[in-house]
């Protein structure tokens, strides 16, 4: 039971991901709603870079798309982990501590910054983390 607690809870993580990832590459749901801030976006740059090719809005895009890979990452590499060596997973409180600091760490930046949908599937997975941690 534990198991499936911990991979339905990375699988949330990793879910969220894919959506975000797609939510960024095929969907205008990240652009401004004013046309004019989105074009400013376009060609404006950054103050830390001199690179002709960066501006605020592909700035934007890659982290974004930086973001939803390392929450793919995350999941993955504790699925991988309770795979390859459950015992290690359960006893390590660096790793678990870990796999809860960071869960809570991504609802409280979607309560503060995102919206309901991301906190709500983070809360979710912090859940199956409880149900994990209770069953193993």
């Amino acid at each position: 039971m534990a198991s499936v607690c911990l991979f339905i809870g990375c699988g949330l993580f990793i879910l969220l991901s894919l959506i975000h990832g797609a939510a960024t590459l095929f969907t205008d749901k990240f652009e401004p709603t004013n046309p004019e801030l989105l074009q400013a976006l376009k060609t404006s740059g950054a103050k830390i870079t001199k690179h002709t090719d960066s501006n605020m809005w592909t700035g934007i895009i890659g982290f974004h798309l930086s973001h939803s890979f390392g929450m793919a990452i995350f999941g993955t590499f504790y699925i991988a982990l309770q795979i390859e060596n459950p015992e290690f997973l359960a006893q390590s409180m660096s790793l678990n501590t870990l796999l809860f600091l960071v869960t809570m760490v991504y609802i409280s930046l979607a309560h503060k910054y995102w919206f309901s949908v991301p906190r709500n599937g983070f809360i979710s997975a912090l859940i199956c983390f409880i149900g994990y941690a209770f069953f193993r």
